[in-house]
């Protein structure tokens, strides 16, 4: 196989060599004990620093790494998955189609790089697929003596130091930014749990460096919010009439307020100004109709206990730790007439563009990178190899099918779906929004057709894992909202996992509920009832009921051992060992079953992937088309399209609907070149423009950046210092030197220079020496002055720390530290609210033929420098007058 694959690609060609390499040091590697597999990763760790041979290494790496995957996953990596693990080991992107095995894929490069013992970060998309992976993955590393960690939501701060140290650490990329965040707002090293990055892979990567790219990572603390002004603008907008008194961008999101509105919005209030600086009422007016003109329930976000939680449009998971920022949370909270929240202000921001530039090393996987490879290479660095398939790909992807309006083409997919599954042929449909895959649903039920229902809802998403992985099974209809990341295979037949892990669940939590004299009679007949009739299994199962320790199980503890029994290869007590003798019997009465069922669903043609409008980006498309024909499987996808679709209405033009609408005289669907051609421009035009407003937010923010990498570094110094005196010292010679000239420049009088003075250090300098001996700091040179002034601050300071170190030992070297770390902050956070406000500034500048962005990047250095002078003076200030009362 791998000598037509050479033939064939050049990605292959290319490290033809290494992977030669590393399938003949296969045979070696299977004579090894588990014992002597473990030794060699200890044998590449000496030899790691030295790198002499690259080519060695990698290849012994990767036979290792692919051999403990034989023995703990039963998986042998194939050759273009080695080729995979080659690309990102070379900090590039891979892309691989849905199904190819990425996930084992990212074992090869992490094992190498976790040689180093810098640590790896693999980057999933959420918390299920971080644990999944961890788990499963994890068996790999931890046969070849390395250590897994995982980092979750609501761990504390000790929980992520441990699992950050671990050699290879899966963790989501928005926990992995806050704590990045967070840690460069620790007050003590004790609070800081990420240790300096070193490599890190990223699954999905488009997803998380594209589409999550367009929203940096925020924290944020409440402040005072105007309540009563939301209330009144949601009431407001009701007496406004679109194109009247305002307009909608939709394409940009944004609302124009015409002058007859402004008029009309002043009237209402009684106000002379609707732009007043004192007391501003746009922000809430232009929010209030943004909510209500762009901002939907049940497509952009979802109403649960009494909060407005986002929806992620790109992956169709609602974000409940998320909100919108400057205002427009809350005027979504008034419009839905929910209880309104407080306000936020920013103490701490990155993009994902800037953190994630912060590895030495980065790379990436997914199955659609290569219609975003130009910004992967313009913004990241990143190349996207195109890694072969495995098998060949048998996917048909059947032309658009267009109907005139919306009506017409969700009957035209409900009728699809009833001849469809009529033959046994699975289905999986894929909305843009939750509002649409319920109504589909209600189209269903009319038609009288089951169906599995997949979005942001609750209900739905705890069931994510068994709807998805059942999708491919015989006459199964499944509705899901966009399919992202979903991270859960689809195989033809069914998977026969879940099923066996349902019904092992059943029959144990049944009997262990019952008294013994129940489970005797009544054993049989459900077993009986399943078709399991092995002598071992129950024999097995009755062992089961007669162990204490099992008893003392809840039921969900139950369902998790059923659940990771794959996973576990020590037992450390009897019943796990029963439970997992019982799920592989299981598993093997099934199996027979599934590849009949599997092969049935192959020959009606695999899974049918139907897509009910054009996303704004084709990888969106692509991911949703590759869901089916994995792995060499069979299967079609097709798009069912209106003329009145979003994308058509926002971008297609008024000649393309008016040539259309000629043409579609009734509800039968129309293939047209045209208009394919002209949805495929529209979303090259979306897709710029998206890459437009990303590619300005990495601009202005590489500005913050520099600045940001300047205050985070001098914080760490001083984080990690055994003493910051130096630094103080050297604080109060610069508010001198400062002060000096400001005296100098202002020509101040003795009584005012003095009370300057005074002001900054406090009363006990021994400044009046001075105006006692009637000299005039005017006739003194610069140097004299600050000379003096020096002394005194050095002789305050001195006799501060006396006094405070009398009192406490220790304390002033704590004081210091932390006051200097609190005014950072401080000044930073209100840094922060400065730029945030320029940017908006600058923007208006371009109408006046100037550069936003380089009047931006000039004004953003003042205002730096301001930063390192106000820490100073509130530093001294605060220092200088402390004490232990």
């Amino acid at each position: 196989m791998l000598k037509t694959l050479f033939n064939q690609n050049s990605i292959a060609d290319k490290y033809k060599n290494l992977v030669n390499q590393i399938n003949v040091l296969e045979n070696t590697m299977q004579t090894l004990t588990d014992s002597e597999l473990r030794a060699k990763t200890f044998e590449l760790k000496k030899i790691y620093p030295n790198k002499q041979n690259k080519d060695f290494l990698i290849a012994n790496s990767f036979a290792i790494a692919r051999e403990a995957s034989i023995r703990t996953l039963g998986l042998r990596h194939f050759d273009v998955q080695l080729i995979g693990g080659l690309v990102l080991n070379e900090g590039k992107i891979a892309e691989m189609r849905t199904g190819e095995g990425k996930t084992l894929v990212a074992t090869l490069p992490t094992y190498l790089n976790a040689l180093t013992g810098k640590g790896v970060h693999i980057v999933t998309v959420n918390d299920y697929l971080a644990e999944r992976d961890q788990i499963s993955m994890g068996q790999i590393y931890r046969l070849l003596g390395l250590d897994t960690g995982l980092i979750q939501e609501n761990m504390s701060i000790e929980e992520r130091q441990q699992n950050y140290d671990a050699d290879i650490t899966y963790v989501t990329n928005s926990e992995l930014g806050f704590d990045f965040l967070r840690d460069n707002m620790a007050l003590n090293l004790k609070e800081v749990v990420l240790r300096p990055f070193n490599y890190c892979i990223v699954d999905e990567v488009d997803s998380i460096l594209i589409d999550e790219a367009q929203t940096p990572l925020i924290i944020s603390n409440t402040i005072n919010t105007s309540i009563d002004k939301f209330v009144i603008s949601a009431e407001i907008i009701e007496y406004l009439e679109v194109n009247i008194h305002f307009k909608v961008d939709e394409k940009k999101k944004n609302i124009i307020l015409t002058e007859q509105g402004t008029a009309q919005i002043e009237k209402i209030l009684s106000i002379k100004d609707l732009y007043s600086l004192n007391d501003p009422w746009i922000p809430y007016i232009i929010n209030a109709l943004k909510s209500k003109t762009l901002f939907f329930q049940n497509v952009h976000y979802i109403i649960q206990n009494n909060q407005v939680i986002i929806v992620d449009e790109f992956t169709g998971r609602i974000m409940p730790d998320r909100r919108w920022s400057d205002g427009l949370h809350q005027a979504v909270e008034a419009k839905e007439g929910l209880p309104i929240r407080e306000s936020t202000q920013t103490v701490a921001s990155v993009t994902y563009q800037n953190f994630f530039l912060l590895y030495p090393k980065l790379a990436g996987m997914t199955g659609t990178g290569k219609t975003a490879e130009f910004e992967f290479e313009k913004i990241y660095r990143l190349s996207v190899d195109e890694i072969p398939t495995a098998r060949p790909v048998l996917r048909y992807d059947l032309s658009d099918f267009i109907y005139k309006d919306q009506l017409s083409k969700w009957n035209a997919i409900a009728k699809e779906c009833k001849n469809i599954s009529l033959q046994g042929q699975p289905i999986l449909v894929g909305t843009t929004t939750v509002e649409k895959s319920e109504m589909l649903g209600q189209l269903l039920k009319e038609y009288q057709l089951p169906y599995q229902l997949l979005n942001a809802k609750p209900e739905n998403v705890r069931r994510e894992s068994e709807i998805i992985a059942q999708a491919g099974k015989k006459g199964n209809i499944t509705i899901a909202t966009n399919m992202a990341g979903r991270g859960t295979d689809i195989v033809l037949g069914g998977n026969i996992e879940f099923k066996i892990r349902k019904q092992l669940y059943t029959i144990l939590v049944f009997y262990k509920n019952r008294n013994k004299l129940q489970r005797t009679k009544n054993i049989f007949p459900l077993i009986n009832e399943l078709g399991i009739c092995s002598q071992k299994f129950l024999s097995v199962l009755i062992s089961l009921f007669n162990n204490k320790k099992f008893f003392s199980l809840s039921d969900t503890e139950i369902l998790r051992i059923i659940n990771e029994s794959s996973k576990i290869r020590i037992f450390k007590n009897n019943y796990q060992g029963s439970i997992k003798f019982l799920v592989n019997q299981l598993l093997l009465f099934e199996k027979k079953y599934q590849i009949l069922e599997n092969s049935i669903v192959k020959n009606l043609g695999g899974l049918y992937v139907i897509g009910t409008e054009r996303n704004d980006s084709r990888r969106i498309d692509n991911q949703l088309r590759g869901r089916c024909g994995r792995q060499g499987d069979p299967g079609k996808s097709r798009f069912f399209l209106s003329l009145d679709d979003n994308l058509l209405k926002r971008f297609g033009g008024s000649n393309i609907q008016n040539v259309m609408q000629n043409q579609l005289i009734d509800d039968s669907p129309l293939e047209s070149n045209l208009l394919t051609k002209s949805l495929d421009l529209a979303q090259k035009r979306v897709e710029e423009a998206d890459y437009d407003a990303r590619k300005y937010v990495f601009d202005y923010d590489d500005v913050l950046n520099k600045q940001r990498n300047v205050v985070y570094y001098e914080r760490r110094q001083i984080l990690e210092s055994k003493s910051v005196r130096d630094k103080i010292l050297a604080y109060g010679e610069q508010v001198i030197f400062e002060i000096s000239n400001e005296l100098k420049e202002k020509s101040l009088e003795n009584k005012q220079a003095f009370f300057i003075i005074e002001n900054l250090f406090g009363a006990k300098l021994a400044i009046n020496t001075l105006s006692k001996y009637n000299v005039n700091y005017k006739n003194l040179e610069a140097v004299e002055l600050e000379t003096y002034l020096y002394q005194e601050f050095w002789l305050c300071y001195e006799s501060k720390a006396v006094e405070l170190e009398i009192h406490q030992p220790g304390i002033i070297r704590a004081l210091e530290r932390t006051l200097i770390l609190i005014y950072i902050d401080i000044a930073w956070k209100e840094h922060l609210q400065k730029m945030s406000l320029l940017r908006d500034a600058v923007g208006w500048r371009g109408y006046g033929q100037r550069n936003p962005l380089f009047e931006y990047k000039e004004e953003a250095y003042d205002l730096f420098q301001i930063i390192g002078q106000t820490t100073r003076h509130l530093v001294i200030y605060d220092l200088i007058r402390s004490s232990m009362l």
